[in-house]
């Protein structure tokens, strides 16, 4: 089994572990992916730029983030294998991204066109159940992000980031932790120390 057949199979299996879909659904899709691998360092998504494909991560860790005119950088989340990532509003509206997307290490993905994946879900209804379960997900992450950021004191954000990343918080530099946490690298380091992590 070469490289992007094995990782069809496991995209397979995290999918179907997320709604049911049959191997005849599942082989419908098959031909409308593609892999793509990319260094460290390297883009994915940049912003300005219209984001027409849906990438599904199965190697690696990856940032979003925003840049501001004065070129400071906020993290705004990190994917790992198993996640979807894309720029919903430039997918769906036809904008540029307002974001970019970095991989922190090698990545691979697989990336569907976002007009083959709604075809899909026009098409087969598991695929369109599907659908609506990974806009849930999305949808679930992004409000406990809002809440994390209004209820928790960075201590507890930090310790929270340490639960939802737990297998790759080694291996995200610290000052990419604290712009996701919204804190500088110098509160960090106190919140580690006090935690006894340092």
């Amino acid at each position: 089994m070469d490289d992007i057949e094995h990782e069809l199979t496991q995209l397979y299996l995290g999918l179907n572990n997320l709604s049911p879909l049959s191997r005849k659904s599942w082989e419908q899709a098959i031909p409308f992916f593609k892999k793509i691998s990319l260094q460290e360092g390297n883009l994915l998504i940049q912003a300005e730029d219209t984001v027409e494909h849906m990438y599904f991560m199965t190697q690696g860790i990856a940032r979003y983030y925003y840049l501001t005119l004065e070129g400071k950088e906020f993290n705004k989340s990190f994917s790992i294998p198993g996640n979807v990532v894309s720029s919903i509003s430039s997918l769906v509206l036809k904008v540029p991204s307002p974001f970019y997307l970095q991989c922190l290490n090698e990545c691979s993905f697989l990336s569907i066109e976002f007009k083959d994946f709604d075809f899909l879900t026009n098409d087969n209804m598991q695929f369109a159940q599907l659908g609506l379960r990974m806009l849930e997900k999305l949808a679930i992450k992004k409000e406990q992000r809002e809440s994390d950021f209004l209820l928790l004191d960075a201590t507890q954000r930090y310790e929270q980031f340490l639960e939802e990343y737990q297998n790759i918080s080694d291996k995200i530099a610290n000052y990419h932790i604290a712009s996701y946490l919204g804190i500088s690298e110098v509160t960090l380091s106190r919140i580690r120390r006090s935690l006894n992590l340092t």
